[in-house]
């Protein structure tokens, strides 16, 4: 492997990692947990570095978790041994031949800040590359009556979720939002519904929660998990102690 090859193909293993990141911190999200912790947890399982105790109570708290966190340390150490055999490549290339097209490394450093720039600023690539890893990660997570949820923001365990109504819940069925008594009794506000091609601000007394519906709430993690996804408490978690995510 020539020394430029080598360099081309640690660039392209970069931008792979951080794909990786990407996908494996929306997947935690999709289980509860805030997009901070959750790419916290997903670096740390990739490096095996980071994971303390303390931490760790809330994977382990969760198959689901645990299942995730299993399969990132496995791509973590497949990863780290290629990333170490291109640098190890590098060096006895560099020690062997040591000329070095540089016009082609600056083309090909040039293309992955291209790469990196475009993601970070053009918001509709990220956006469909996140749609697309929600509804795979959906499909593999949960079962096809389950409302999936996706933690926006976080709050000492009061959280800002957003949910996908693929069944309505018992307590919204036939019932306005106030005839549930979600915010009386679970301490769960509806404060955003998007229905289709409509968008919904204004939330009154009237209103319903349908099937298909996008609603962003505010709330308990536990208790918007108990109404909206009440099968993700049969997943092994353990359902006696709440860990604030």
């Amino acid at each position: 492997m020539s020394l430029n090859l080598a360099f081309f193909t640690l660039l392209v293993l970069l931008s792979i990692y951080f794909i990786i990141i990407e996908i494996y911190t929306i997947f935690f999200m999709l289980t509860g947990l805030s997009h901070t912790r959750s790419i916290f947890q997903v670096i740390s399982l990739l490096t095996n570095s980071g994971f303390t105790t303390s931490e760790s109570e809330i994977i382990v708290s969760s198959r689901r978790r645990r299942r995730l966190a299993i399969l990132i340390m496995i791509t973590g150490n497949i990863f780290n041994v290629i990333v170490v055999s291109v640098l190890v490549n590098m060096i006895i290339t560099l020690y062997r031949d040591p000329f070095f097209n540089f016009p082609q490394a600056l083309i090909g450093l040039g293309l992955f800040l291209l790469f990196a720039i475009l993601y970070k600023r053009l918001p509709f690539i990220r956006a469909r590359f996140d749609k697309l890893i929600k509804q795979i990660a959906n499909k593999w997570m949960y079962s096809k009556k389950s409302n999936p949820l996706l933690v926006l923001d976080n709050f000492s365990g009061y959280c800002i979720v957003e949910v996908k109504i693929v069944e309505v819940p018992t307590i919204l069925q036939d019932k306005t939002i106030f005839e549930s008594m979600l915010s009386d009794d679970y301490g769960i506000r509806v404060l955003f519904i998007k229905r289709g091609e409509h968008y919904i601000g204004d939330i009154d007394d009237s209103q319903v929660v349908l099937l298909l519906d996008r609603i962003i709430v505010f709330g308990p993690l536990h208790n918007i998990q108990k109404i909206f996804n009440p099968k993700y408490n049969n997943d092994g978690s353990n359902n006696k102690h709440h860990y604030p995510s």
